[in-house]
């Protein structure tokens, strides 16, 4: 900024801070009535009351209570003309009802609600406000937190104090001369010190406090500064030159579906956001605003018809910018593929069906790192475009991201263009859109502008009346980039000759405690994924036999499901409301998949069918049960060759015709070899508890600093270890105490079985604290094999350059693996996602324990299992997929009168996983089929199919632009390439 002196600087900055004061000036205080629910109540039996008087002064708000308050207003003849505006000082965040309709929304951003710019005598205007009272502290920070210290307190009984309701006389002359100087004044703070436009801007603003005087009485302080802004006109009129960068700009509120709030008062949030955002249209054509997230605008269909109906309208007319394309803004590092996949299509569906528009952009602001599995997901869902602003706010210490426009490549080698923006929830002032462009922006070649999102958001609420006055003043203003007024899809659409390509996932280095807080939340999500994969399966299979598949009962299994897949709920970010909803939700889920399956196989006895959904063989208390079939099993065990547990020693030993596994006093397996093999896989004791101090110096919930290495917490003490007799294998079970919490763990080797599983039960009463195991492999390794959807990804396990020391923890699904081409081992877990790779030491998060925005998050009992598969010769012939699967997806258990339909869909190649088999949306007479290429080889295979197939189309995602495959059935799959495949009956 030009260096003015300190007298001007002052002068300047205290004219501008003098404007809010005469913006409007009070005309009337209202009386107000109020009564308190907690319930939500239609407008209609809220008008009902019983209301009762509200001074002000009164203390209202239990946690979570809402307050109906009602108060009207006739306008006298003395306001004929005048734009009038409310003040309700009855609690911080209110949706605001006018003679029965939605008008608007006060809340810490939105200070007052414009009643009418053109009063007229004799209106009378009912006014009704739906007011939250909140929940206490919004607490997301970090630091320590003293022993006896409540990092989230609960609030008092009365959380609100009432202030003052009033109507008010609006000023607009002030209001739009306080528009041109803050343009202005924000504008001179970024340019050239020397510029030519720095100084006459310069002398203009300072001619206008000359003129401006805000000690007149009214009207002569409304003329004075109507005069002066005649000053400030001339300034405002000038335009750039032909080289100025433009920004893509539009309104927004990134509105998380719960957070630091439930549900419920989402629901609220989001009408009090759209019905701001229409009264923003009203007064302003050519305004606009980006409409994603489709649960939200299911929430205005449901409570709030009118403004769904607006808001349709507005679509219509080209006011709303449908552009969000997936269902809710999802974490992409946790769900699973299909997840991924239901997330786009339900998305794109929905625009289509409610919108009739064709959403062609991911809109994902604020995800926490981005899956390499999406750019294949997107373009095969007909999204060919993706927008973030995260990998911009991550750790300052990192390896920055090197583009901000570039195409996306992932696993496959499919490329979406992506663009990354900076700064989501941003107000609209000159000096922001500099910023963007010559601080925050990477590029400095190929690329001539940027999205400029703008709006409060996280809480909802988007721009207000004064971001909408300064971005009409920029759109050509001199000095600042240019603003054009249109949706991210035609910014995306006008971009040629991208030059940048980025391979592989998005990594978010920052915020990596997102992958292990909240492990209930986390174990639902997958523990629901399997249930309704396998319901999905068994419904498909149903339809050979021509039984019901229950299709709405699965869409609304899946509809919740994806809802706690945002990603603030999946990353485990939110407060213990939203949790506890989260966990039950998902409870909800899994019995619902599971009465699905319990329907569709019948009640099993002593003799009952058993059923393998997965496609290869795989045993069953020593059977083997035919990929995709099933067989009929008795109540006798049908092994052949038994595991067994006894003592050596100071140890133990499990072993069966496979394995040998040796286990200290402590429960760590300090030796693991193949039967008849030579090789020693451990190089160390693995399944070594690790605990370390896990205090973050910022967003506790969310962080895992690099220093958590150094403050290891010991774990003293003995271990109890016994041998269990177990009917289907060997084990162990280890009881100890870590520091204050009590560790239960079966380690068991069944009696045919090619892994070690440590089954675990831990009654967690830590905090700040992470609990990992650690399996040291005795191989050499550079890189690690982690799991993601629809493949693997390749992670360093050294720490040579910043990017490779910026991922000290990253993410997996079912498996990590180290190897060396002729040996390695694979950590599989069955609900686990945090993993870190040093060496060969694959080292699995199991726990943490921060205090913000939770301060019980996670204390309690868990139950969670992990194993141990070693394995000879290359990873892609390991097996390590199918021993990861069949952890998570166990047999299905049936009447023994059950039929025995064969399979439906087997490719013979071992690398191809049939993923997802489920009814067609589509087609009432075809059968789904997601299949992929596990490890990154071009293959063609061959593929039986039922013989009640008579025709196979191979599709995209959204099951459309078929293509007929002949029979018998051959496919050719690229490296990672996810195929879906229609089939006909």
């Amino acid at each position: 900024m030009i260096d003015m002196g300190r007298q001007w600087a002052d002068r300047l900055r205290i004219w501008s801070e003098q404007f809010d004061k005469h913006f409007y000036r009070k005309y009337r205080t209202l009386a107000v009535e109020f009564f308190p629910t907690m319930e939500r109540l239609p407008l209609a039996l809220a008008e009902a009351g019983p209301f009762s008087p509200a001074p002000v002064g009164m203390k209202w708000g239990r946690k979570w209570e809402y307050g109906w308050f009602r108060t009207a207003f006739t306008v006298p003849a003395e306001l004929e003309g005048q734009r009038l505006v409310l003040t309700l000082g009855t609690a911080p965040e209110m949706l605001v009802f006018v003679n029965g309709k939605e008008a608007g929304s006060i809340d810490r951003q939105h200070h007052y609600l414009t009643l009418t710019r053109n009063a007229r005598t004799g209106t009378t205007y009912r006014i009704l406000a739906e007011c939250y009272a909140g929940h206490g502290v919004r607490n997301e920070g970090a630091g320590p937190v003293g022993f006896e210290e409540e990092s989230v307190p609960e609030p008092p009984e009365a959380q609100v104090t009432l202030g003052d309701s009033a109507i008010g006389i609006w000023n607009e002359p002030v209001f739009q001369a306080a528009m041109d100087y803050r343009t202005l004044y924000s504008l001179l703070k970024k340019l050239p010190d020397r510029s030519l436009r720095a100084m006459r801007i310069l002398a203009g603003l300072k001619q206008f406090t000359y003129i401006a005087d805000f000690e007149l009485p009214e009207p002569d302080l409304t003329e004075s500064i109507v005069q002066a802004d005649a000053v400030l006109k001339p300034l405002l009129a000038c335009k750039n030159g032909s080289t100025a960068p433009e920004f893509t700009v539009f309104g927004q509120s990134h509105l998380d579906l719960a957070w630091l709030w439930p549900e419920a008062e989402t629901l609220r949030k989001t009408a009090r956001t759209y019905t701001n955002q229409l009264s923003l249209m009203e007064e302003y054509p050519d305004y606009r605003f980006l409409l994603c997230e489709p649960p939200i605008l299911e929430y205005l269909k449901q409570w709030y018809p009118d403004v769904f109906d607006r808001v349709k309208a507005g679509v219509r007319e080209g006011k709303f910018y449908p552009d969000g394309a997936v269902w809710v803004e999802s974490d992409t590092n946790i769900p699973s593929g299909e997840s991924l996949i239901r997330q786009t299509v339900w998305g794109k569906r929905w625009y289509r069906r409610e919108l009739d528009t064709n959403s062609r952009m991911a809109w994902m602001p604020d995800t926490f790192g981005f899956s390499a599995a999406l750019p294949q997901i997107l373009k095969k869902c007909g999204v060919p475009y993706f927008a973030t602003q995260k990998l911009l706010r991550q750790d300052p210490e990192a390896a920055p991201f090197p583009y901000n426009l570039f195409w996306w490549e992932g696993l496959d080698g499919s490329r979406v263009l992506a663009h990354i923006y900076k700064k989501n929830n941003a107000v609209f002032r000159p000096e922001d859109l500099i910023t963007r462009w010559e601080e925050d922006r990477i590029q400095t070649e190929n690329m001539d502008g940027m999205l400029f999102p703008y709006g409060y958001g996280d809480g909802g609420g988007g721009p207000t009346r004064e971001m909408v006055e300064t971005a009409r003043r920029c759109t050509d203003l001199e000095g600042a980039p240019r603003c054009r007024m249109e949706s991210p899809e035609t910014f995306f659409d006008r971009q040629e000759n991208v030059e940048n390509a980025y391979s592989g996932e998005l990594y978010l280095a920052w915020h990596r405690g997102t992958l292990t807080a909240q492990a209930e939340t986390k174990r639902g999500i997958r523990k629901a994924e399997v249930a309704l994969k396998q319901a999905e399966y068994h419904a498909a299979r149903g339809m050979l036999l021509g039984k019901s598949t229950h299709p709405e009962a699965l869409d609304a299994l899946w509809k919740t499901l994806l809802f706690q897949q945002f990603h603030d709920i999946a990353a485990g970010a939110g407060i213990r409301r939203v949790h506890e909803e989260a966990e039950a939700a998902l409870e909800s889920v899994i019995q619902g998949a599971e009465a699905l399956t319990a329907e569709a196989l019948g009640t099993p006895g002593d003799t009952r069918m058993v059923y393998n959904h997965l496609c290869w063989d795989r045993t069953y208390r020593g059977y083997t049960i035919p990929a995709q079939g099933c067989r009929l099993v008795g109540a006798a065990p049908g092994w052949t060759s038994f595991a067994r547990a006894y003592t050596d020693g100071d140890g133990f030993v499990l072993e069966n015709s496979n394995l040998t596994c040796r286990v200290n006093n402590l429960g760590e397996l300090v030796s693991l070899r193949i039967a008849g093999e030579d090789k020693e896989f451990l190089s160390g004791p693995g399944n070594r508890l690790l605990m370390f101090k896990d205090v973050n110096t910022c967003y506790d919930a969310w962080e895992l600093g690099s220093m958590y290495e150094n403050l290891p917490v010991p774990l003293k003490g003995p271990a109890s270890v016994e041998i269990l007799s177990e009917e289907d294998g060997a084990a162990l079970l280890v009881t100890r105490t870590i520091h204050n919490s009590l560790w239960k763990q079966k380690i068991f080797l069944g009696h045919d079985a090619r892994r070690l599983d440590f089954i675990t039960e831990l009654n967690w009463n830590e905090r700040h604290k992470l609990l990992k195991t650690a399996f040291p492999v005795a191989v050499y390794a550079r890189d690690a094999v982690q799991e993601i959807q629809f493949g693997y990804h390749r992670r360093p396990t050294h720490r040579s350059r910043q990017h490779d020391r910026d991922q000290y923890e990253v993410c997996n699904h079912r498996y990590t693996a180290v190897y060396d081409g002729g040996a390695g081992a694979a950590v599989l877990n069955d609900c686990k996602y945090g993993v870190s790779v040093q060496g060969s030491e694959i080292r699995l998060s199991l726990m943490r324990a921060p205090l913000m925005p939770d301060m019980r998050a996670d204390q309690g009992v868990h139950q969670f299992t992990y194993s141990i598969y070693p394995f000879l010769g290359a990873f892609a012939d390991s097996g390590t997929v199918r021993q990861a699967a069949e952890l998570n997806e166990p047999v299905q258990l049936g009447s023994p009168e059950a039929d025995r339909t064969g399979p439906i869909f087997l490719p013979e190649a071992e690398n191809i996983i049939v993923d997802t088999v489920k009814p067609a949306d589509s087609l009432p007479d075809a059968i789904l089929v997601r299949v992929y290429e596990a490890m990154g080889r071009e293959t063609v295979t061959p593929v039986r199919v039922s013989d009640r197939v008579k025709k196979v189309t191979e599709t995209d995602m959204l099951e459309e632009n078929g293509v007929c495959r002949a029979l018998p059935l051959s496919l050719h799959f690229g490296p990672f390439e996810i195929k879906t495949l229609l089939l006909r009956l």
